[in-house]
């Protein structure tokens, strides 16, 4: 390549770089339409959680708190009244929210529960079936220790089916 090409080489460059900046490609992000969030709210898709009038158990952040608002809870009554048709539904929810930790016959030895270092309560024990309906409901909703809570999974109701069952499967004995 000799000198002279090599100069119209960087000329021709100069020129495509001033050509270059003499289209408004610097203002194609500034001059595109836009949609802010917050300036129009999507419809709730089907199923989707409710930020307004969810729950309205407290939700305490310390360990007596838990304690208090769970005794407080025990006052709670069943809504739903122990018949076949709650007990085949709790028993249905059970088998998929519960049974992986508590395992089926409610030890607390199902196959996610034999991991954790504390074994899961065993829903067979006095402790558990001792408990007043609202305290379990209160569980079910906020939570324990290492059990998560289960509002987001199951709705009022079916919490109640499901306290129905563990009385109905774990009770008797």
């Amino acid at each position: 390549m000799t000198r002279t090409q090599q100069i119209i080489g960087i000329l021709i460059l100069a020129f495509m770089a001033t050509v270059g900046w003499a289209f408004p490609w610097n203002q194609d992000m500034v001059d595109q339409p836009t949609e802010k969030a917050h300036e129009t709210q999507a419809p709730p898709g089907p199923g989707s959680i409710p930020v307004e009038g969810g729950e309205t158990l407290p939700a305490p952040t310390t360990v007596v708190g838990m304690t208090e608002a769970k005794d407080a809870a025990a006052s709670l009554d069943n809504p739903i009244a122990m018949s076949e048709q709650s007990i085949v539904l709790g028993k249905r929810l059970y088998e998929i929210n519960c049974s992986t930790c508590h395992g089926v016959t409610g030890e607390g030895d199902g196959a996610v529960g034999l991991l954790f270092t504390v074994a899961p309560a065993n829903l067979n024990d006095a402790y558990t079936q001792d408990q007043a309906d609202g305290s379990i409901f209160f569980t079910l909703t906020r939570g324990r220790g290492a059990m998560p809570y289960y509002r987001d999974a199951l709705n009022h109701e079916e919490r109640w089916h499901v306290i129905n069952y563990l009385r109905a499967e774990f009770g008797s004995e």
